[in-house]
């Protein structure tokens, strides 16, 4: 779900900001909506990292805040707040995804993205990538990997 997080905000992003015209420099209300998330899959990824079947369930709430009068500046701010529960033979590990991700122009017109929290199996920290080129700006410094969440699914 990590990497689709990002890819799904990329895209989003990318949509978001390509419609954007050149407005007027009138700054209205942000638009919000706030996304509740309850889901139980077939966790393929954990699966296959961890050579066991992987059960895992999602909840949480993401909320998003859409600033559609800006030129420049913050254009959607998303907060995250998932808490998962992965499960496979008789073990479960509790991780979660949370965090604040933030697309903005600039006033030279680059958009950036950046997502700062903790995203589960990639990173805790800050990225920021020109949403423009894809190249990344700021690489977090502390990146997680499923080793330990294996370690206790297998035990």
């Amino acid at each position: 779900m990590n990497r689709c997080r990002v890819g799904w905000l990329f895209s989003l992003t990318a949509v978001l900001v390509m419609s954007l015209a050149p407005a007027a420099w009138a700054v209205g209300k942000p638009e919000m909506e706030t996304i509740t998330i309850s889901d139980t899959f077939e966790d393929e990824e954990l699966s296959e990292a961890c050579g066991v079947d992987v059960t895992t369930s999602v909840h949480g709430h993401i909320t998003v805040l859409v600033f559609p009068d800006r030129p420049v500046g913050p254009q959607e701010l998303r907060t995250i707040h998932l808490t998962f529960v992965a499960r496979s033979v008789g073990n479960a590990v509790r991780f979660k995804d949370v965090g604040v991700d933030l697309v903005r122009v600039l006033p030279d017109g680059t958009a950036i993205v950046m997502v700062v929290g903790q995203v589960p199996f990639e990173f805790t920290g800050v990225l920021k990538i020109n949403l423009e080129t894809g190249d990344v700006i700021l690489e977090p410094r502390h990146v997680v990997d499923m080793t330990r969440v294996c370690r206790l699914l297998t035990r």
